[in-house]
Protein backbone atom coordinates (compact mmCIF):
# COMPACT_ATOMS: atom_id res chain seq x y z
CA UNK A 1 0.00 0.00 0.00
CA UNK A 2 1.20 3.31 -1.10
CA UNK A 3 1.80 5.49 1.84
CA UNK A 4 0.96 9.49 2.00
CA UNK A 5 1.93 11.96 4.36
CA UNK A 6 -1.25 13.15 5.90
CA UNK A 7 -1.97 12.78 9.59
CA UNK A 8 -4.62 10.53 10.01
CA UNK A 9 -4.92 6.73 10.44
CA UNK A 10 -4.32 5.69 7.16
CA UNK A 11 -4.60 1.50 8.19
CA UNK A 12 -6.91 0.43 10.59
CA UNK A 13 -5.92 -2.29 12.66
CA UNK A 14 -7.98 -5.75 11.63
CA UNK A 15 -9.82 -6.64 15.01
CA UNK A 16 -11.34 -10.07 16.26
CA UNK A 17 -14.26 -10.26 18.37
CA UNK A 18 -16.36 -13.52 20.01
CA UNK A 19 -14.10 -15.85 17.80
CA UNK A 20 -14.48 -13.91 14.79
CA UNK A 21 -11.93 -11.62 12.44
CA UNK A 22 -12.85 -8.59 11.16
CA UNK A 23 -10.49 -6.92 8.14
CA UNK A 24 -10.64 -3.28 7.92
CA UNK A 25 -8.06 -3.31 5.05
CA UNK A 26 -11.13 -1.75 2.74
CA UNK A 27 -11.11 1.39 5.12
CA UNK A 28 -7.11 2.01 4.15
CA UNK A 29 -6.06 5.34 2.78
CA UNK A 30 -6.23 5.86 -0.81
CA UNK A 31 -6.24 7.77 -3.78
CA UNK A 32 -8.91 8.34 -6.48
CA UNK A 33 -8.78 10.85 -9.44
CA UNK A 34 -12.06 12.03 -10.58
CA UNK A 35 -11.70 12.68 -14.81
CA UNK A 36 -13.67 15.89 -15.47
CA UNK A 37 -13.44 17.94 -19.09
CA UNK A 38 -11.45 21.07 -17.59
CA UNK A 39 -10.04 19.86 -14.15
CA UNK A 40 -9.20 15.72 -13.06
CA UNK A 41 -8.49 16.43 -9.07
CA UNK A 42 -7.10 13.90 -7.45
CA UNK A 43 -8.15 13.46 -3.36
CA UNK A 44 -6.17 11.35 -0.54
CA UNK A 45 -8.78 9.70 1.10
CA UNK A 46 -9.21 8.55 4.63
CA UNK A 47 -11.86 7.61 6.85
CA UNK A 48 -13.13 7.77 10.57
CA UNK A 49 -13.99 5.70 13.23
CA UNK A 50 -17.71 6.89 13.09
CA UNK A 51 -17.32 5.00 9.79
CA UNK A 52 -17.83 1.81 11.64
CA UNK A 53 -18.75 2.25 14.97
CA UNK A 54 -21.86 3.48 17.05
CA UNK A 55 -22.46 3.19 20.98
CA UNK A 56 -25.90 3.05 20.43
CA UNK A 57 -26.84 1.27 17.65
CA UNK A 58 -28.40 -2.57 18.59
CA UNK A 59 -26.00 -4.14 16.14
CA UNK A 60 -22.84 -2.96 18.26
CA UNK A 61 -21.05 -5.72 19.53
CA UNK A 62 -18.73 -5.36 22.87
CA UNK A 63 -15.76 -3.89 21.27
CA UNK A 64 -14.47 -0.52 21.99
CA UNK A 65 -12.59 0.39 19.29
CA UNK A 66 -9.69 3.65 19.64
CA UNK A 67 -8.76 5.81 17.36
CA UNK A 68 -6.31 8.08 19.25
CA UNK A 69 -8.59 10.95 20.39
CA UNK A 70 -11.69 8.64 21.79
CA UNK A 71 -13.24 4.68 21.22
CA UNK A 72 -16.58 3.77 20.47
CA UNK A 73 -18.03 0.66 19.65
CA UNK A 74 -17.76 -1.56 16.38
CA UNK A 75 -21.20 -1.56 15.10
CA UNK A 76 -21.69 -4.37 12.27
CA UNK A 77 -24.47 -2.59 10.27
CA UNK A 78 -21.95 0.35 9.81
CA UNK A 79 -18.86 -1.95 9.56
CA UNK A 80 -20.99 -3.92 6.35
CA UNK A 81 -21.86 -0.94 4.83
CA UNK A 82 -18.67 0.50 4.95
CA UNK A 83 -17.00 -2.05 2.61
CA UNK A 84 -19.09 -0.26 -0.08
CA UNK A 85 -17.45 3.42 0.79
CA UNK A 86 -14.51 3.26 -1.63
CA UNK A 87 -16.92 2.29 -4.43
CA UNK A 88 -19.20 5.06 -3.45
CA UNK A 89 -16.54 7.98 -3.20
CA UNK A 90 -14.95 6.58 -6.59
CA UNK A 91 -18.10 7.10 -8.36
CA UNK A 92 -18.87 11.11 -7.26
CA UNK A 93 -17.95 12.34 -10.48
CA UNK A 94 -20.79 10.60 -11.61
CA UNK A 95 -23.19 13.01 -11.34
CA UNK A 96 -23.11 13.19 -7.39
CA UNK A 97 -24.80 16.28 -5.53
CA UNK A 98 -22.69 16.70 -2.48
CA UNK A 99 -24.54 19.31 -0.06
CA UNK A 100 -22.96 21.59 2.83
CA UNK A 101 -24.71 22.45 6.23
CA UNK A 102 -23.27 24.71 8.61
CA UNK A 103 -21.21 21.90 10.11
CA UNK A 104 -20.67 19.39 7.21
CA UNK A 105 -20.65 18.41 3.75
CA UNK A 106 -22.40 15.27 2.69
CA UNK A 107 -24.12 13.22 0.05
CA UNK A 108 -26.88 10.88 0.32
CA UNK A 109 -27.75 7.59 -1.73
CA UNK A 110 -30.58 4.82 -1.08
CA UNK A 111 -28.63 1.37 -0.79
CA UNK A 112 -29.60 -1.91 0.61
CA UNK A 113 -28.54 -2.20 4.09
CA UNK A 114 -27.52 -5.74 5.13
CA UNK A 115 -28.62 -5.78 8.73
CA UNK A 116 -32.04 -5.24 7.82
CA UNK A 117 -32.83 -6.35 4.52
CA UNK A 118 -34.27 -3.42 3.46
CA UNK A 119 -33.05 -0.32 0.69
CA UNK A 120 -32.36 2.76 2.86
CA UNK A 121 -30.72 5.68 3.04
CA UNK A 122 -27.13 5.81 3.53
CA UNK A 123 -25.59 8.98 4.13
CA UNK A 124 -21.88 9.82 3.69
CA UNK A 125 -20.51 12.84 6.01
CA UNK A 126 -17.28 14.33 4.26
CA UNK A 127 -14.56 16.95 4.98
CA UNK A 128 -12.42 18.53 2.11
CA UNK A 129 -9.05 20.01 2.70
CA UNK A 130 -5.33 20.85 1.73
CA UNK A 131 -2.67 18.85 3.51
CA UNK A 132 0.73 19.21 2.31
CA UNK A 133 0.00 20.48 -0.88
CA UNK A 134 -2.46 16.80 -1.34
CA UNK A 135 -6.73 17.44 -1.81
CA UNK A 136 -7.73 15.53 1.00
CA UNK A 137 -11.08 14.02 1.58
CA UNK A 138 -11.71 12.89 4.89
CA UNK A 139 -14.99 10.68 5.49
CA UNK A 140 -16.07 11.58 8.89
CA UNK A 141 -18.91 9.64 9.11
CA UNK A 142 -21.32 7.14 7.12
CA UNK A 143 -24.62 5.63 8.77
CA UNK A 144 -28.06 4.68 7.56
CA UNK A 145 -30.39 7.97 8.27
CA UNK A 146 -33.75 7.19 9.93
CA UNK A 147 -34.58 10.44 10.43
CA UNK A 148 -34.13 14.20 9.44
CA UNK A 149 -32.78 15.38 6.62
CA UNK A 150 -33.90 13.16 3.27
CA UNK A 151 -35.54 10.92 5.26
CA UNK A 152 -38.65 12.59 7.33
CA UNK A 153 -38.34 15.77 4.90
CA UNK A 154 -36.55 16.80 1.45
CA UNK A 155 -32.54 17.72 0.86
CA UNK A 156 -33.42 21.61 0.68
CA UNK A 157 -29.98 22.74 -0.39
CA UNK A 158 -28.29 23.83 -3.15
CA UNK A 159 -25.81 20.68 -3.95
CA UNK A 160 -22.23 20.83 -5.92
CA UNK A 161 -20.45 18.19 -7.35
CA UNK A 162 -17.00 16.99 -6.87
CA UNK A 163 -15.22 19.09 -9.33
CA UNK A 164 -17.05 22.41 -7.91
CA UNK A 165 -16.05 20.90 -4.32
CA UNK A 166 -12.03 20.75 -5.92
CA UNK A 167 -11.65 24.35 -7.04
CA UNK A 168 -13.22 25.44 -3.55
CA UNK A 169 -10.82 22.84 -1.77
CA UNK A 170 -8.04 24.65 -3.30
CA UNK A 171 -8.91 28.02 -3.22
CA UNK A 172 -9.33 27.66 0.92
CA UNK A 173 -6.13 28.38 3.13
CA UNK A 174 -4.00 25.07 3.58
CA UNK A 175 -4.34 23.23 6.90
CA UNK A 176 -7.93 24.40 8.09
CA UNK A 177 -9.20 20.79 8.76
CA UNK A 178 -12.23 19.69 11.45
CA UNK A 179 -10.55 17.90 14.49
CA UNK A 180 -12.19 14.35 13.50
CA UNK A 181 -9.37 14.30 10.93
CA UNK A 182 -6.59 13.89 13.18
CA UNK A 183 -7.03 10.36 14.41
CA UNK A 184 -4.27 8.79 15.01
CA UNK A 185 -3.29 4.99 16.63
CA UNK A 186 -1.76 5.47 20.21
CA UNK A 187 1.94 4.82 20.11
Amino acid sequence: MKKYQVDSIQVWDDLEHAGTRYAMGHLSCHAVMFKGEKLSPEFVVTYGLHCFTDDNSEYAIAFAYPDGRHERRVCLERYEASKKLRGLLEKLDQGALIHQTRDERFFTMKMLNSATGKLELYKICLAFFHEHRLLRMHVTSAFFARRGEGVDFPVNRKGFNIFKIAMQTRSKPKGLCPKEVRNRHKK
